[in-house]
Parts: structure tokens; C-alpha cells; sequence
């Protein structure tokens, strides 16, 4: 058989010839690596592909715990029956979205399967509950309930994030999450390194009986500027006003641009500033809309209040004055600043404005002024309830640091004079705004605090 073999070997040498028998050879032998490398390749762009969507889907649920956490907070010292629903519903929406993401991550079932039915069953306890208050019960009467389901979602949200910034740190891979519960657990060293995860489903057994800014900066746009009054002028005319108000080194008219506001556009350089800036100004009146610049800064030198302080009188030169800093949010080594208008001693959050300063030297780096355009004007202001019948509506437990009378936009695009009340329950530190006129309970925010500043969710 062999000797058959062999001749046949010897037959196909002297036909072909050596030489042409190793080209073909190796041609196939490149045809097989090359058809290879494109299998690998192709592997790797579909594990990608897979990687890719885990990433989404666990970047969701954890965006999605942390909002039923957030609203279940407000949920606990809501006193009012619309904002009860409105926030019932958004947990509904939130624990059966959370659900779904986690149905797609590569979870083994015993590390989730309590974790799935506790998101059921918040999801099926908001909608009962939604449909009690309709009928007119008491949110109060649920208050155990409610405590029970937020004490397991903080937990769930702790780790849930935790897994995130493993998975982030490459420190566990998706490919180890797979492997959950098979021959990986077996090793000391994978197990230590996939406690985390194995964390998640160990305190979610079964439950018997069952968000840069702060508030208000995706404030309203009216139809009408109300702050602008004056004619239009040319674009020779606002130059000369950009002229006297920035201290100019150099300014040159780019374009003319016509959508929501007349504008035209600059390109400005501000004496003793690093940077040239893109500034859009009205038509109407010459006011800045919107100002534009960027550059790399290094260090921190000035503190917050200066920030604050050179951000203020910047404004104070463009003619906006009677304004007050309200949120900040810090990002590499510039701080952005919001403010909103003042009258009398009433905060108006529908008229505010941004303003981003570099903290090296204090250069006042972007203006978003589009906020007070549109709605500054002066308001008649005129309260039916005092701020103590308003007081009497908050929710018990809150511990109230501060309060004043403000004007906050709503959802219904138009805006409402209330009482905002600052306080704490627990470690959690809340806004409730509580209108003037009626007593509603019109919105609750939750303060956080951050390396960059304090928003509001």
C-alpha cells in the first residue's frame, strides 16, 4: 500500500516537475493561512460586534437601577398625587427597561435570577401602586413597602456599578461573565476575581407583597425674545457695541445667520485673552448669544468665587446685571457657571445663563446667554399662600437648610412662582419646589455632589 503510495508520490514528481510542485504547495499552504487570518478576522470583528453590545446593555442597566433609585428617593417624600403618578410611571418605565438590558448580558441564570424577578416585581408593584392612587389610597400606607424596595435597589445599584468599573478597568472580561458557574469558578483565582459579580443576585431574594447641570438648565425658549426690545441693526452697528463692551484687540464679520434669532456671527480677540472667540450676537438690540472658545489649561489658580466673581462682572459689562450663581460644574481645570436672574429676593431659573472661566488665569472662555433672551422681562409676582402653609405640605422627615421664593419653568412650557425648600432625609439631600398660588407639589430634584459640583438629578 505504501510502495503504491510512494510511486504515485514519484509519478506526480516527474510529471509536474520539483520545482512546480513546491509552488503549488505553497500556494496552497498560503491560500489555507490566508483563509484562516480571514476567519480570525471576521471572529474578531463579530466578538467586537457582541462586546460592543454587552457594553450598551450594561451601560443602560446600570444607567437604569440608578434612576428607579433616584426616583423611588423622590417617591418616599413626594406628598402629591400627580407627581406620585408621574414618578410611579417612570419607575414602571425604568425597572421593566432595566429587565430587558439585563436579559441580554451574559449573566449565568443562578447569578441573576433573583435580580430579574425583584426588577419584575417593582415593575409590577409601581403599576399596582399607580392604580391604588388613582383610586384614591394613600401613598403613606405603602411606606414599608417603599423603604424595603429602595433599601434593595441602593444595594443593587452599588454593585451593579461596581461590575461596571471592573468590566471598565479590564480588570474582569466579558468572556469571565460567560463563564459564570462553569469549569472558570473552579480556580481559586477566578473566583476572587469574579466575587463582584457573584455578588448580584446574593441579596435579591424573593420581595413579599409587591440624572451637566443643575435645575432647570433645559429651561424654556419662548417663541418671542422677550429680553430683546430695541430695532435691528447692522452688522457694522453691533460690532461697534462688541467694540465698546469686550475691551476688543481685533473683530471680524464672518456671516449672517437666520434661524429661531436673527444673529450675526464674529470672530472676536479680547485684549490680553490667549484665544480668538466665535461670538453670535442678535440683530435685534446687539446682545451676545452665544460666545465660543476653547483652549487646553494645565492648572488650577483661582479658586471657584473668583471664577464667580470674573464671570459676574463679565456679565455686568454686557448690561445683565440683578443675576445670581446658582449650579457649577468643574471639568478640566475650566469651571461652568450657571446664573439666573433676581428680582427683589425671588430666583428666576427661566432666565439663565452659563458661563464657562478658565481657572488658570480666570479668562472667561463661552457664554450661553440664550436662556435669558428669550424669557428675561419683569414679572408680576404674587403669592397666595405663605412660605409656612407651603412648609406644612413637605414631607415630615425633611430636615429644611434653606428656602426661598423662585420661578421655575414647567413642563407645560410656561412657568410658576413656588417655594423651594432645600433639605436632607437620610444621606440624600432633595430640592422640593411647592407652588405659591395652590400648594402643588410641582417638582423634586436630588442634590448630588460631585468632584465637579454639585447637579441636580
Amino acid at each position: 500500500m505504501f510502495e503504491k503510495f510512494e510511486k504515485k508520490i514519484i509519478e506526480i514528481k516527474r510529471k509536474f516537475g520539483e520545482k512546480k510542485l513546491g509552488i503549488t504547495f505553497f500556494s496552497i499552504f498560503c491560500i489555507i493561512i490566508l483563509f484562516s487570518m480571514m476567519l480570525l478576522k471576521q471572529y474578531k470583528i463579530e466578538k467586537q460586534s457582541v462586546q460592543d453590545g454587552y457594553n450598551r446593555s450594561m451601560y443602560d442597566f446600570v444607567a437604569d437601577v440608578n434612576n428607579i433609585e433616584n426616583e423611588i428617593a423622590k417617591l418616599k417624600i413626594t406628598s402629591n398625587d400627580t407627581y406620585t403618578l408621574t414618578t410611579l410611571a417612570s419607575i414602571f418605565a425604568k425597572a421593566n427597561s432595566a429587565k430587558a438590558n439585563l436579559d441580554i448580558l451574559p449573566f449565568s441564570e443562578n447569578s441573576v435570577s433573583n435580580v430579574s424577578k425583584f426588577l419584575t416585581q417593582v415593575s409590577d408593584f409601581s403599576y399596582s401602586l399607580m392604580r391604588n392612587v388613582i383610586n384614591g389610597e394613600n401613598i403613606s400606607d405603602y411606606k414599608e413597602q417603599i423603604d424595603t424596595i429602595y433599601t434593595k435597589i441602593s444595594d443593587l445599584s452599588d454593585v451593579t456599578e461596581e461590575i461596571y468599573a471592573e468590566l471598565n478597568s479590564k480588570s474582569i472580561k466579558w468572556d469571565e461573565l460567560e463563564n459564570i458557574g462553569n469549569e472558570k469558578l473552579n480556580t481559586s483565582n477566578a473566583e476572587e476575581e469574579l466575587s463582584t459579580v457573584n455578588k448580584i443576585g446574593k441579596t435579591f431574594t424573593e420581595y413579599e407583597g409587591i440624572i451637566y447641570d443643575g435645575a432647570f438648565s433645559d429651561h424654556i425658549l419662548t417663541i418671542k425674545p422677550a429680553f430683546l426690545t430695541g430695532e435691528e441693526l447692522s452688522q457694522e452697528e453691533v460690532k461697534n457695541i462688541l467694540n465698546q463692551k469686550l475691551n476688543v484687540e481685533s473683530i471680524n464679520f464672518i456671516e449672517e445667520q437666520n434661524g429661531r434669532i436673527a444673529l450675526y456671527v464674529y470672530e472676536v480677540k479680547i485684549q490680553n485673552t490667549d484665544v480668538t472667540k466665535t461670538i453670535y450676537a442678535t440683530k435685534q438690540d446687539g446682545r451676545i448669544y452665544q460666545m465660543v472658545s476653547d483652549r487646553n489649561v494645565e492648572r488650577e489658580n483661582i479658586d471657584i468665587e473668583q471664577a464667580e466673581r470674573n464671570a459676574q462682572d463679565f456679565l455686568n459689562n454686557l448690561g445683565i446685571e440683578n443675576i445670581e450663581p446658582t449650579y457649577y460644574l468643574k471639568n478640566q481645570n475650566m469651571v461652568t457657571i450657571s446664573f439666573a436672574a433676581i428680582q427683589g429676593d425671588v430666583l428666576i431659573y427661566s432666565d439663565l445663563i452659563k458661563v464657562k472661566v478658565a481657572l488658570d488665569n480666570g479668562e472667561i472662555m463661552c457664554v450661553e446667554a440664550n436662556g435669558y433672551i428669550f424669557n428675561h422681562k419683569e414679572r408680576e409676582i404674587t403669592a397666595n399662600k405663605t412660605i409656612e402653609e407651603a412648609k406644612a405640605t413637605l414631607y415630615q422627615d425633611l430636615n429644611i437648610d434653606s428656602e426661598r421664593m423662585c420661578i421655575i419653568p414647567t413642563d407645560a412650557k410656561d412657568e410658576v412662582l413656588v417655594y423651594e425648600f432645600k433639605g436632607t432625609v437620610e444621606d440624600k439631600t432633595f430640592l422640593v419646589y411647592i407652588n405659591a398660588n395652590t400648594l402643588v407639589e410641582e417638582k423634586i430634584y436630588i442634590l448630588l455632589d460631585t468632584q465637579g459640583g454639585t447637579i441636580a438629578i
